[in-house]
């Protein structure tokens, strides 16, 4: 929706209280482009179609922003383009739709590009360019992803918002995650006034994006993974060294900090999350312009959100103690942390443990090596190193083929806490210090993961008996009296070991 502003969730309200206004412009040429180029390289893909219908032209010269009847509307001036330039961008500005770019699902469903927009104005607004336009009016073929690339480069070079272009793709970027949200994105009303012209021509520039396709896709193949994206933005909030049972505090302390001298200053609010993890700044960056931020802020509060291991995989990004690589023990060890237990058992890819853990927090504590189940005793003390590592990219293609994509390996990056400069007062006074809900989800979820299969050793009964824990459905919840042992060795073979029970020693 473009809106008044004052109505609008737009976080960048300084630069369009200037004189012009052009990211909303900028993200609707994007959102275009990145269509274009997916129908390009997506099998089965249709490239864009212009519709029926155009943004209205101000063919008369009238003073920016004010229309031919006299009310009040806003003017965009395109520069001196030619008929086919024209005809994109009336169809990129159109109310309603005027393109699209499809694809036939093997149902027969027609489905949008993953950035396919639909404006609804409060306000309306009218063309302007210096050229007058053919006669008469031509059919035009719509755009290819290299020509609408270009006009777009050309009107940032002529209203010199280049860098700007580069914010709104970011924010196009975040398009799918706000339709995977069911969320509508309230932009600002554009506003381009009329430039003195130094020449006459305005050639059709060369985009810097034309050198460097390979990073351009991908950027869209991330965008079209919306819960990847999401698990990028929310992984800010997670700390390595926070354990489960103590995640609700980390976060409590977070928003304290956040809502007493951050929340309110847009500017500062996203310096902060950009410093956090910089490589990931774009996509707070884009967040903001649509306003996809207050949605992470939500989630990130109840500490529920989800990971997504392979893209993190894919950006060198840390967002689970999963992903770390297990401890190597000394030798004499008899126990191991429950976290290096649940990588060994995630490793092993039992059935049960084919999926990571739903939350990125480690659980706390130990286990003895006696204690734990066959795979986990088989690696626990073996000289090889045990850890998640990312082989590459394989797409599926049609007729039963695969194509291995050149994706560099990259080292998981550390999460940055820097210090703020000046003297910072945090009020902890709204700080609940009975409101564990978090930390009780996420411990639950995490033990339930663990032990669900083999149930809990006798050793941790207390953990099993406490009120966060004890609500877990279980086959028998009589009490264990006297000392169960394993009857299980740790040196039989692998095949052996699987026709045993796992662990008996067990709750």
């Amino acid at each position: 929706m473009i809106s008044n502003l004052r109505q609008s969730t737009f976080a960048f309200a300084r630069e369009c209280e200037e004189e012009d206004c052009h990211i909303t412009l900028l993200i609707l040429a994007w959102s275009y482009i990145l269509s274009a180029r997916w129908a390009e390289i997506f099998p089965g893909a249709s490239r864009p179609e212009y519709s029926s219908c155009e943004a209205e032209w101000d063919n008369k010269t009238n003073s920016p922003g004010k229309a031919t009847n006299g009310s009040s509307t806003s003017i965009i001036d395109l520069g001196d383009i030619d008929d086919d330039a024209a005809r994109w961008w009336s169809a990129v500005l159109a109310p309603e739709g005027g393109w699209n770019a499809s694809i036939q699902t093997d149902r027969g469903i027609i489905l949008h590009s993953p950035w396919y927009t639909k404006l609804v104005l409060e306000q309306s607004y009218t063309l302007s360019r210096g050229t007058k336009p053919s006669h008469p009016p031509t059919q035009h073929r719509a755009a290819s992803f290299a020509t609408a690339l270009g006009y777009l480069s050309s009107y940032c070079e002529f209203h010199q918002v280049t860098e700007l272009s580069h914010a709104a793709l970011a924010a196009t970027l975040l398009l799918p995650l706000a339709r995977y949200d069911n969320r509508n994105i309230h932009l600002p009303i554009p506003r381009v006034s009329r430039k003195v012209r130094i020449n006459q021509e305005m050639v059709c520039k060369t985009s810097i994006w034309n050198a460097n396709l390979n990073q351009l896709d991908r950027l869209l193949t991330l965008s079209c993974n919306a819960v990847g994206t999401k698990a990028l933005l929310n992984s800010v909030f997670y700390e390595p060294e926070v354990e489960c049972n103590l995640c609700g505090a980390w976060l409590q302390g977070t928003f304290a900090f956040l809502d007493s001298n951050i929340m309110g200053d847009q500017k500062a609010l996203l310096s902060v999350m950009m410093k956090r993890d910089p490589t990931l700044g774009f996509l707070w960056l884009g967040a903001f312009i649509i306003g996809a931020q207050a949605r992470s802020f939500q989630e990130a509060r109840q500490a529920w959100w989800k990971i997504d291991l392979h893209v993190a995989a894919w950006t060198g990004t840390l967002m689970s103690f999963i992903q770390e690589p297990v401890t190597s023990l000394p030798l004499g060890t008899e126990e191991l942390s429950r976290a290096d237990e649940s990588r060994l058992m995630y490793l092993s890819h039992d059935q049960y443990y084919t999926v990571p853990p739903l939350f990125p927090f480690r659980p706390f504590g130990s286990t003895a090596i006696r204690d734990t189940n066959i795979d986990v005793r088989q690696h626990a003390r073996c000289d090889t190193d045990h850890g998640l590592e990312y082989e590459g990219l394989t797409w599926r293609c049609r007729g039963g083929q695969r194509a291995a994509a050149d994706v560099p390996r990259l080292p998981l990056r550390p999460k940055y806490g820097q210090p703020t400069k000046g003297s910072i007062s945090v009020p902890y006074d709204n700080l609940d210090n009975e409101d564990d809900d978090c930390s009780e989800m996420v411990t639950r979820n995490i033990f339930a993961w663990m032990r669900d299969d083999d149930g809990f050793p006798v050793a941790e009964r207390t953990i099993r008996e406490h009120e966060w824990i004890d609500n877990l459905d279980s086959d028998d919840d009589s009490p264990i009296t006297g000392k169960a042992q394993s009857v299980v060795g740790a040196n039989l073979h692998g095949w052996l070991l699987k026709t045993m029970t796992k662990r008996s020693n067990t709750i």
